[in-house]
């Protein structure tokens, strides 16, 4: 058993950790129970103590019964069997809990053993109870009769998953509950007639005390029909009783605690039943509960200035009724913030079963990192280190903590539900986006072609019916035809510089209007270029003698210079963020996320909205973080992005990434921490 929590007047509560024998002066309220199991004992070879978790059923066998026991000459063996790969056999552990016993209470057999014969082999400690003459005794040559007392014996169920290795430790049990000669002496008693005269088959000068949960009971029954004892002498525990309750806090706190103050405290523990339970009327009392409810009464009154005289319970309602989870929280609380997380998640993966018990779990396999705070939940008696014989074990101090745990454990999963279906509507939603601006580009496009193939339509009719004009004139006077083709031209122009004009306002509305349209206000410019070369062109050809109309030509062509220039100038100097800017984060997968929680508010500060975190495969980071935007013209906000994480402590660069201007929302910025930063 472990060391429990030193006790002393003004610490006299054990918290979750059983009283042990040695604090037996302070264990109260169980008289009944004592004399009940006492009695039960002494009746019959096998007696098996049952109730719910948390009613004390460790402390009245080491605090209550054991000195009762010893009282009567028999020698109480504690044991908590081992259920891991590699642990010895049932009888090899009983064996060896029995020698540590009596060296302890300084006990002796009767007889020197016979031979040397290995403690793991079956046959040890059932030949070494039956032999003749044999038996323990103390310095009076007092015979003491051993008592094994098998603890929290539920793990035969919950932590031995191997049907075959559970029916090999109960076919062990059987033979010592049920004094039967197992097969491996029986072979021995054939083969050796100097070791049947030795063994007396009838003898049985030991007890065996099985307490197991009462959730495990029909377990147990099952192999009744193997061991039929296990189902003849039976104590049942159940919670303390109000009166019961009162006088284990007054012996237990002495000078600490008054007769209304234990009252106050019975009335607020009846009235704190966990979900589920049923009880009697007279007995309701949980002493798990009563020993945290007290010993937290207590630090809250040692952690005051100066420690008051007496607990203080004027406020009982408000600071006990959740304090079981402030209990488990609390010892969390005093973690890193950083490395909070990650242990509250192995404790519910490795210290609860699926079912919201207890499971130990082998010290020397902690890793390394995780060992100081494991240390500190011990100081704060969530946990407790347990030596065995295949080394010290690592589990909660309580099964009612094991379903706190579970229950923590149940509402992370949920949020990480939670958090994936979101993030599976996110993406969604993003990929309906995708589709439609691809369907919104995709019939811009096709306007584009169509207005494209009506223009050329229209040109090409205008020019039929130039042409046809033209031979109808040729026969005309020569300075008529050509003032007739100055003429022509001058109209040409003009038109030509209307439509440049048109062309120039049309792109500054395009690119006005949505980044989308980029690219159709680039083709808009290259044809009010090409239409200004068309209409540089057609001047350079008009006839000379059509001065009048090649001066009016010169002004239009003049006027829609200027309108592309002004276009232009207008498209150059256009904000590429007039709407709110955003930012994406993205974490390796397993990352903590501290980092990005250090510079978030900087990047809020330099007026960035922050999207949720989103987690990639390591293999697809980058080696240092970055700040990408996806045009030239956004680089001020990646600079500004920069500028911020710097200001927070990161390191960081803008990266240009080009090819997606057609997906990317406007002003929007993707940050990727490099893993380490």
């Amino acid at each position: 058993m472990s060391d429990a929590a030193v006790l002393d007047p003004q610490n006299p509560w054990p918290w979750l950790d059983p009283f042990t024998e040695a604090a037996r002066d302070a264990f109260g309220g169980r008289k009944d129970d004592v004399q009940a199991l006492l009695r039960g004992v002494l009746a019959m070879p096998v007696c098996v103590l049952f109730g719910k978790s948390g009613l004390g059923k460790t402390s009245l066998l080491l605090a209550g019964l054991a000195p009762k026991l010893r009282a009567q000459a028999m020698l109480p063996v504690p044991v908590r069997l081992e259920h891991r790969p590699g642990a010895a056999g049932v009888s090899a552990q009983l064996h060896r809990a029995l020698t540590a016993a009596a060296a302890e209470a300084r006990l002796h057999w009767s007889q020197p053993s016979t031979e040397d014969r290995d403690l793991a082999q079956v046959s040890a400690l059932w030949e070494r109870l039956h032999e003749r003459d044999q038996y323990l005794r103390d310095e009076h040559d007092r015979r003491w009769t051993p008592v094994f007392m098998l603890d929290q014996f539920e793990e035969v169920f919950t932590l031995e998953p191997d049907q075959s290795l559970r029916a090999q430790a109960f076919q062990q049990l059987g033979d010592l509950l049920e004094n039967r000669v197992p097969p491996v002496v029986a072979r021995r008693l054939d083969a050796d007639e100097a070791l049947l005269d030795r063994i007396d088959l009838d003898h049985q000068a030991y007890r065996f005390l099985i307490s197991i949960r009462e959730d495990f009971l029909a377990e147990l029954e099952y192999w009744a029909d193997l061991i039929p004892r296990l189902a003849m002498n039976r104590v049942r525990l159940l919670p303390l009783s109000d009166k019961g309750a009162r006088e284990a806090i007054c012996k237990t706190g002495g000078a600490l605690v008054t007769a209304d103050s234990a009252e106050r405290i019975v009335q607020f523990l009846g009235r704190q039943l966990a979900p589920g339970v049923r009880v009697r009327d007279d007995r309701r009392i949980e002493p798990a509960l009563l020993s945290l409810v007290c010993a937290s009464l207590n630090a809250d009154r040692l952690a005051a200035t100066p420690p008051g005289a007496q607990l203080d319970v004027s406020d009982l309602e408000i600071r006990g009724a959740k304090i079981l989870d402030r209990f488990y929280d609390d010892a969390f609380g005093a973690l890193d913030a950083d490395g909070r997380a990650g242990v509250e998640r192995w404790v519910e993966l490795n210290l609860i079963t699926s079912s919201g018990s207890r499971r130990p779990y082998p010290l020397n396999a902690v890793d390394d990192v995780l060992r100081p705070s494991l240390a500190k939940l011990e100081k704060r008696r969530l946990l407790r280190t347990e030596p065995t014989e295949q080394g010290d074990q690592v589990e909660l101090v309580h099964d009612r903590l094991a379903a706190v745990a579970s229950q923590r454990a149940v509402a992370r999963q949920r949020v990480n539900d939670e958090a994936d279906r979101l993030r599976r509507e996110k993406d969604e939603a993003e990929k309906q986006v995708l589709v439609q601006r691809a369907e919104l580009a995709d019939a811009a496009q096709k306007r584009a072609v169509a207005e494209e193939e009506r223009a050329r339509a229209e040109r090409a009719r205008a020019d039929e019916a130039e042409r046809a004009k033209k031979a109808e004139q040729t026969r005309a006077d020569e300075a008529v035809h050509a003032k007739e083709r100055a003429g022509r031209q001058t109209r040409l122009v003009t038109a030509v510089a209307v439509i440049a004009m048109a062309l120039a306002a049309i792109s500054i509305s395009l690119w006005r209007r949505a980044e989308t349209a980029q690219r159709r206000a680039n083709v808009t410019f290259l044809a009010a270029k090409a239409a200004l070369a068309s209409a540089q062109s057609a001047l350079s050809a008009a006839d000379p003698a059509a001065a009048p109309s090649g001066a009016d030509a010169t002004r239009l062509l003049s006027e829609a210079r200027n309108s592309y220039n002004t276009a232009a100038r207008a498209v150059n100097q256009l904000q590429p963020c007039s709407a709110e800017r955003r930012i994406y984060p993205q974490i390796a997968a397993g990352t903590d996320g501290a980092a990005l929680n250090a510079v978030t508010p900087a990047l809020r500060a330099a007026g960035f909205i922050v999207a949720p975190v989103q987690s990639m495969p390591r293999q697809k980071m980058p080696n240092a973080t970055a700040v990408r935007y996806f045009r030239p013209t956004e680089s001020q906000g990646a600079d500004d992005a920069v500028a911020a994480l710097r200001k927070a402590g990161m390191t960081a660069a803008p990266v240009l990434t080009q090819g997606y201007e057609a997906t990317a929302r406007p002003c929007q910025y993707e940050l990727w921490i490099a893993p380490g930063s």
